[in-house]
């Protein structure tokens, strides 16, 4: 069974603050502790699971209606509408490649913007500038919101949390 990944790490964090930390008197390993708690909500907020099993089980899931579709073209009696097949579904490591892909391209553009050839409309290079800001904005603007605040009270003994 897949369990959330989020659900997992809430669980390991809980556990941690709820039985270990209690049983430490020493403030270096309560730090650390605590920088196992702050790992843990990073890695929650950042990564992917079980991207692979799950995407081997939704090929079975569109194989197997797939060929059931095609066995049972044209009975007017099955019990329910045979659903089409799932689409393909990226991996987070296809996800990752097609973004810094882009990235790149932003990269050159900007680059090429900075040392536009002569007459090239100087609004079309402002806009085009901006939007690619934008987008480089967003991209971290994304990535803050996915990041847990940090427990820095906590790990230098400054505050139990």
């Amino acid at each position: 069974m897949n369990n959330s990944f989020a659900r997992l790490v809430d669980g390991t964090a809980a556990t941690l603050r709820a039985e270990v930390l209690p049983r430490i008197d020493d403030e270096y390993a309560r730090s650390q502790v605590w920088g196992v708690i702050n790992l843990l909500n990073t890695l929650k907020m950042r990564a992917d699971w079980s991207a692979g099993p799950l995407l081997q089980q939704l090929e079975a899931q569109r194989k197997a209606l797939a060929t059931a579709a095609e066995a049972l073209r044209g009975e007017a009696a099955l019990p329910t509408e045979v659903p089409d097949p799932v689409p393909h579904i990226p991996s987070a490591d296809d996800l990752r490649a097609a973004r810094d892909q882009g990235n790149l391209l932003i990269g050159r553009l900007l680059a090429w913007l900075a040392e536009a050839p002569p007459g090239v409309d100087a609004a079309a290079l402002a806009a085009a500038e901006a939007a690619l800001l934008g987008a480089m904005r967003a991209e971290v603007e994304i990535d803050l919101k996915h990041s847990p605040r940090p427990l820095f009270a906590q790990m230098s003994g400054a505050a139990e949390g």
